[in-house]
């Protein structure tokens, strides 16, 4: 009995009004994938905001592959059936970055703790580099891929040169933009842990 109350105070205090405020002006001037800890960050604004599409860009290509191919559509199911049955997981938006380790290059484990009046829960999250490019013209994407950044772009002498294949039947001097870099995306979500 003691437990169905705990349940129903914790349900009841996280679907309040006053548990997740929504984001503040700087947190949606900090969404971006640079590092894994600003992909956290903008996960937890995505998640506190309400957008499942903000949420769905954090995660990594793989993590959707092994994830059954999941789309922006079936994880917005997936996600209000999660939320339905354990509404206290928005916690998460609430957590705080207590460590970064890396595992490998080009992959790290953040550590986060929720401390909440009834209960603090540690678990970690997997993040992947994942280095890509996009071509554009005008406003839109006419091209774009995951790519291994140690194999379109190098130093020659003091350039940076980054080589990317160009669409068939499309110019260089129809192009208006080239991105190319790294993104931090999320591989693994959430792995319960303990806090050392």
């Amino acid at each position: 009995m003691r437990a169905l109350a705990y349940a129903f105070l914790l349900s009841a205090w996280v679907l309040s009004p006053g548990c997740l405020s929504g984001p503040r002006d700087e947190d949606w001037l900090a969404v971006g994938f640079r590092s894994p800890e600003q992909t956290f960050r903008t996960f937890q604004t995505g998640l506190r905001a309400g957008l499942p599409d903000l949420e769905y860009r954090c995660f990594g290509a793989d993590f959707k592959r092994l994830a059954g191919g999941i789309t922006l559509l079936g994880y917005v199911e997936y996600r209000r059936e999660l939320f339905r049955g354990r509404p206290w997981l928005k916690l998460a938006a609430k957590a705080r970055i207590r460590s970064v380790t890396e595992l490998a290059p080009g992959r790290v484990r953040i550590l986060a703790e929720v401390d909440t009046w009834f209960h603090d829960e540690s678990f970690t999250v997997e993040l992947v580099r994942e280095d890509f490019y996009e071509l554009w013209i005008g406003d839109q994407r006419i091209a774009d891929d995951l790519a291994d950044w140690g194999r379109i772009a190098r130093a020659r002498g003091d350039s940076l040169v980054v080589t990317v294949p160009l669409p068939d039947g499309r110019t260089v001097a129809e192009l208006g933009e080239l991105r190319a870099g790294g993104e931090w995306k999320i591989d693994g979500f959430p792995l319960p842990s303990r806090a050392p």
